[in-house]
């Protein structure tokens, strides 16, 4: 098990790197069957470098809201750690005028790009930027890479609000981690088939599953899940 928690973040990803530094944490395998793997060392990096972004160039501080349009896909985990990291909270499919930032990817930004300035992510399965964007975009791939790989900006501590669901249910941080503690196995490499996961397990379980023990995440989109799990070794598939 992680160590015990208030409902920080950032100390359970440490914690998490320094025990199991080159374990996977997450792996994702995408429609055209493209893998792509983090160990707890990478994604670490991944999270520190959008953690600054968030607060030196958004200028988000503790409580503000990101409307999340991000799809099934692992930057989102990327995405939803680095908020939790700072105390910002994510609104599934928020509403942009309710909300202080967009982040999407660039077909989900388009409805927003006159009003928003939407963030527009990369789904490039090796993370590289989008090219051509628009002018009424913001980069965020591209801004992220250009933060300091180490956690610069103050980590959020303690207890606060983490995710709002499009159907009104909330949970706080430590909420979060309670309900992944008793959803699932913590020792699990556990699979979760897109078509299979909806509701908290569809936010939570990508990101906080292998922070509450030494189990990892394999993310896969229609794919056969038991042909899958035979591949990757997982011991339990989310049904």
């Amino acid at each position: 098990m992680a160590p015990q928690t208030d409902g920080s973040i950032w100390p359970l990803l440490v914690h998490r790197a320094r025990t199991q530094p080159s374990l996977p944490y997450l792996t994702s395998i995408d429609r055209e069957g493209m893998r792509t793997e983090l160990s707890g060392t990478s994604l670490l990096n991944a999270i520190a470098k959008t953690s600054g972004a968030l607060v030196d160039e958004a200028e988000l501080e503790p409580g503000a809201r990101i409307a999340m349009h991000l799809p099934w896909h692992w930057q989102r985990t990327v995405w939803c750690l680095a908020a939790w990291t700072v105390g910002v909270v994510i609104v599934d499919h928020g509403n942009p005028a309710e909300c202080d930032l967009v982040v999407a990817d660039l077909n989900s930004a388009l409805p927003f790009v006159e009003d928003f300035e939407p963030w527009v992510v990369s789904l490039h399965p090796l993370g590289l930027a989008e090219a051509n964007l628009p002018t009424t975009v913001v980069d965020a791939t591209s801004v992220c890479r250009m933060q300091p790989d180490a956690l610069l900006v103050t980590p959020a501590s303690g207890d606060g609000p983490a995710i709002e669901l499009s159907d009104g249910s909330a949970l706080t941080r430590v909420q979060a981690l309670e309900w992944t503690v008793t959803s699932d196995g913590s020792d699990a490499r556990l699979l979760l088939n897109h078509a299979a996961v909806e509701g908290f397990a569809a936010w939570l379980l990508p990101s906080l599953h292998p922070l509450v023990g030494v189990g990892a995440v394999i993310l896969c989109d229609g794919q056969d899940s038991e042909q899958l799990a035979t591949q990757e070794g997982a011991t339990r598939i989310w049904q």
